[in-house]
């Protein structure tokens, strides 16, 4: 399962599907004392958020596992079509913006001796209406 944007690649990391939220419009109600009923004026279509959750593992030290954060948050204004790739299933969204990684609780080290010190966190994006 890969999720890419631009240069940016979460290659074997393990994450988690994409979330497409619902599209944003601008919307203004207004309703007048003693009238029934209320006046609606809807815009057009924004943007949306788009997620995934991500789990960076397999990092032989704290610092190893920022510097791998950190890595990844430079990426932070890349643009361009977002793929996620799962076997022979793809899903594209165009004209996205990556918006960082955001880390949801504090780095661990597993363990097992086996994963090494890894964290959960959600990848962010944003897709703009045409």
């Amino acid at each position: 399962m890969t999720i890419t944007l631009g240069s940016m690649s979460t290659g074997s990391a393990m994450h988690g599907a994409i979330k497409a939220g619902v599209w944003e419009f601008q919307k203004a109600t207004q309703s007048f004392f003693g009238v029934t009923g209320e006046y609606v004026m809807l815009g057009r279509l924004r943007g949306r958020d788009i997620t995934a959750w991500a789990w960076p593992s397999g990092y032989a030290s704290l610092d190893a596992l920022q510097t791998g954060i950190d890595t990844l948050n430079n990426y932070i204004g890349v643009s361009g079509t977002l793929t996620w790739t799962y076997g022979p299933e793809t899903a594209t969204y165009t004209q996205c913006i990556f918006e960082g990684f955001d880390v949801e609780e504090e780095p661990w080290l597993d363990a097992s001796g086996v994963n090494g010190w890894q964290v959960k966190g959600t990848l962010k994006f944003r897709q703009v209406k045409a």
